[in-house]
């Protein structure tokens, strides 16, 4: 059996476009977490026992953890988004999409199409 090429370009879109999201998601994420730094960091100011500072302190080094994580996901997306951000590469895309309706078209016409005799013997 053929490899399907509408699947194929179908991954392709899927994958530009989890990055897209994966993208937003973390660059949030970790915005939230910058300004969780600054209640930490407040809250480090204001405790007056080194005990529940140090408390305070674990909560904020397992932040750092977490923000890390999310810098990172956006340091690898990054690139790619803002590449299918620029005007000619997104109407690129969007060219893709279409092409990929067209294409999913004609394989279901090869699917489907039944072949009637022109002459009868």
């Amino acid at each position: 059996m053929r490899p399907v090429r509408s699947e194929e370009l179908k991954r392709f879109l899927d994958f530009v476009k989890e990055s897209q999201d994966l993208y937003e998601t973390a660059k949030k994420n970790m915005q939230q977490e910058d300004r969780r730094l600054q209640d930490f960091l407040h809250e480090i100011e204001f405790e007056p026992t080194a005990k529940k500072r140090s408390k305070v302190c674990t909560r904020l080094h397992k932040s750092r953890e977490v923000r890390r994580c999310y810098k990172d996901l956006v340091e690898e997306t990054e690139d790619l988004v803002k590449f299918f951000e620029e005007p000619q590469n997104k109407k690129t895309l969007d060219k893709m999409v279409q092409l990929l309706g067209k294409l999913r078209k004609v394989e279901k016409y090869h699917r489907e199409r039944t072949y009637y005799p022109r002459v009868k013997e």
